[in-house]
């Protein structure tokens, strides 16, 4: 739960369609109905708000079983931030989990269904369709085939990027809750990121930077050798580097410890 200034209660409530309209009015039009297996299952959730310049935060909690059908309004696109459980999503036959730490970019006009299953919570971060253009003779676009993005901090594809665009939405959250000074400057970091989130990957056409390229050796180190003990040392001596450097390498660039990384590439990985 995020403690703090600036964060208001919009909604707490044991009602199904109370929790719907509300839901509706922040993250657009939708439907709603409740999986088989939560019949006798309590549903009890809670809404709050905040704001960051332009952005709206929303953090929802709660417990309950229910699919949440909806197409993403065309005029704001949502980064949620899971802290709690896991939100299955859908979308065009494609099931997409961000567990904790991880995050969502969910696109305007995408239709998803959304499976809740037990307690969940999490934070999403609306952004005005408006603040995500470049180029103010066109507006925004984006390639008609782009869905959501799941934001692994693992993913080969713009892993430097998916850290830093988690990193800076963390602060803003933080910062929210505290009222600190900073808050406008990570609100224009996070909208500039997500601006140039479909550009190409700027590591893609040259050498990785010496970091990056420690945690990804040791992440495919972690994934082929997953089905046995694991120790730091391990990581390490099979890179031929120092644990401090392993250590360095790992919080400059995932914004975690080897040790994080090895339980969570465990947890997120297919058995081998």
């Amino acid at each position: 739960m995020i403690h703090g200034r600036g964060w208001t209660t919009l909604l707490t409530s044991d009602d199904l369609d109370d929790w719907r309209l509300r839901v509706g009015h922040l993250l657009g039009p939708h439907e709603i109905r409740q999986a088989d297996a939560a019949r006798g299952m309590p549903f009890h959730h809670r809404i709050r708000s905040a704001s960051a310049g332009p952005l709206k935060l929303v953090e929802f909690r709660g417990g309950g079983s229910f699919a949440l059908e909806r197409i993403q309004a065309p005029d704001r696109a949502v980064l949620w931030l899971p802290s709690q459980g896991v939100v299955e999503e859908r979308v065009e036959g494609c099931t997409l989990q961000p567990h904790p730490g991880m995050g969502l970019w969910i696109r305007p006009s995408t239709a998803l269904v959304g499976q809740i299953q037990g307690h969940c919570g999490g934070i999403s971060i609306v952004v005005p369709t408006a603040l995500l253009a470049v180029d103010d003779q066109e507006g925004y676009r984006v390639d008609a085939e782009a869905g959501p993005m799941l934001l692994n901090p693992f993913s080969r594809q713009r892993s430097g990027a998916v850290v830093n665009l988690l990193r800076v939405a963390r602060q803003l959250v933080q910062t929210v809750a505290s009222g600190g000074p900073a808050l406008q400057t990570l609100t224009d970091s996070l909208i500039e990121q997500l601006q140039a989130w479909d550009r190409v990957d700027p590591w893609s056409a040259g050498r990785l930077p010496r970091a990056e390229q420690h945690c990804r050796d040791a992440e495919d180190w972690i994934l082929r050798h997953r089905h046995r003990p694991i120790s730091v040392a391990d990581v390490a001596a099979a890179l031929h580097v120092s644990q401090r450097t392993l250590q360095a390498s790992f919080r400059a660039e995932r914004d975690m410890s080897p040790v994080e990384a090895i339980q969570r590439l465990r947890l997120w990985s297919p058995p081998p």
